[in-house]
């Protein structure tokens, strides 16, 4: 599965990745987001604030970030960008 490929199984089940193991996690592109101070990337809870939310907060803060990551990888695959 490939990072386009999680993040619409992310949007067609409406925000929720419970069904995503550790593997999945390492090539969804929601992990990739934001870096820390040292460099390193962000978990995708750190960078779309999502401990603390509600189940139902939390799958739509992740729906609406899959729905735009994957707009925006879309828009880079159409230009030949990286």
């Amino acid at each position: 599965m490939d990072g386009m490929s999680i993040l619409e199984k992310i949007i067609q089940e409406e925000g929720s990745c419970t069904w995503a193991r550790p593997s999945v996690c390492a090539r969804c592109p929601l992990g990739k987001l934001a870096r820390d101070e040292k460099g390193g990337f962000m978990s995708c809870v750190e960078s779309l604030h999502i401990d603390g939310l509600s189940e139902e907060e939390a799958d739509a803060r992740y729906k609406k970030a899959a729905q735009e990551k994957l707009t925006n990888l879309t828009i880079d695959q159409i230009l030949g960008e990286e």
